[in-house]
């Protein structure tokens, strides 16, 4: 499949496919052109899609990667779901993003004055945005999904990605953990001598004076069609530009781990070519105690992601690498010719 022959008009495209076709990023599109092997357009839209709206495209190959590294096998001769695995045990993927709110900013193109002054409320917005995602799935599983043969009697997974706002990576696992689970980690509200993150249950976030949003969407039996949710906010432009051959790139890399015995995290700041990531860093993989029809263990395990399951007792289990990448940061320095054609001007 080519990605990356201009199939619109330029006006049309998203700025990143714009930046894509350049020169200097040739090691990125073949980063993208590995993910898309064996993906299979099943309905003819998706190369168009890509280069006009490019986040729910990227998202997609990202996750026909993932199956690669879980080793399934796909049946890709069903127009839907996006995924329907048939090994090592049946189950089926559908794609979403969570997208801005109507009228709000894009999450590509941010600068400084998008930092948020609250975080809470950053997170928040952020949690009601993935369940305004997930909602709209699982209506569309209720209302077709559930009709389907090759979908009946299967688990069925919701993958979202965060591309909901300016800077969407910042809220990490905080938002996903709210809307799933109902807990939120609260940093802002940690003393700096604290022990432990303060944390505490939340039942459901504010959207207008009106309208309040419920979190906590796998704490009932309210949604047993969905078996688990995957889950990134790091699944984007600057996954790919981690994961391409492309050492030269004047890029650093500031990431951020846990840090045993504290509560800051492990601040790292790697030159682009000493820097490693795996495709699946970053990634939660969110059990439902409620589903119909569970996740076989180990199915969805990886070495590298962090899998959450809840207790018997109502605790919340999670087993991920102590490295697990919180969050990425790209310092990169950009080239440009000034105003006299001579010398360089570094931003």
């Amino acid at each position: 499949m080519d990605l990356f022959t201009p199939v619109i008009p330029s006006l049309k495209q998203h700025p990143i496919f714009q930046m894509l076709l350049q020169e200097t990023f040739a090691p990125e599109r073949r980063e993208l052109s590995s993910w898309a092997d064996g993906f299979r357009d099943r309905d003819g839209k998706f190369v168009q899609e890509f280069q006009s709206t490019f986040e729910s495209g990227l998202w997609e190959l990202y996750l026909h990667a993932s199956t690669k590294v879980w080793g399934f096998q796909l049946d890709q001769g069903s127009a839907s779901p996006d995924f329907v695995v048939t090994a090592p045990a049946p189950l089926c993927i559908e794609a979403t993003i969570a997208a801005p709110a109507s009228g709000g900013k894009p999450a590509f193109g941010y600068d400084s004055s998008d930092i948020p002054d609250d975080f809470s409320q950053f997170n928040a917005e952020a949690s009601i945005r993935i369940c305004n995602s997930f909602t709209s799935k699982v209506r569309r599983y209720r209302d077709y999904y559930a009709t389907l043969p090759h979908v009946t009697n299967r688990p069925f997974i919701v993958a979202i990605a965060a591309f909901d706002r300016p800077l969407a990576h910042f809220a990490a696992g905080r938002s996903i953990i709210a809307a799933m689970y109902g807990l939120y980690h609260d940093e802002a509200a940690t003393p700096p001598d604290a022990d432990c993150v303060v944390s505490y249950n939340v039942s459901a976030a504010t959207k207008s004076e009106t309208v309040d949003v419920p979190l906590g969407l796998f704490c009932e039996p309210t949604y047993p069609e969905v078996s688990a949710v995957i889950y990134s906010s790091l699944a984007t432009w600057g996954k790919v530009r981690a994961l391409a051959d492309n050492p030269a790139a004047k890029t650093i890399y500031q990431t951020f781990h846990p840090k045993e015995g504290d509560l800051r995290p492990e601040v790292r700041s790697t030159p682009k070519k000493n820097y490693n990531e795996h495709l699946l860093d970053g990634l939660f993989v969110l059990h439902n105690p409620f589903a119909h029809f569970p996740i076989p263990e180990g199915v969805l395990s990886h070495p590298r992601l962090a899998e959450i399951r809840v207790a018997l007792d109502g605790e919340l289990v999670t087993k991920a690498p102590d490295d697990f990448l919180l969050l990425r940061i790209l310092w990169s320095v950009h080239e440009r010719e000034n105003k006299k054609g001579t010398g360089r001007i570094n931003q």
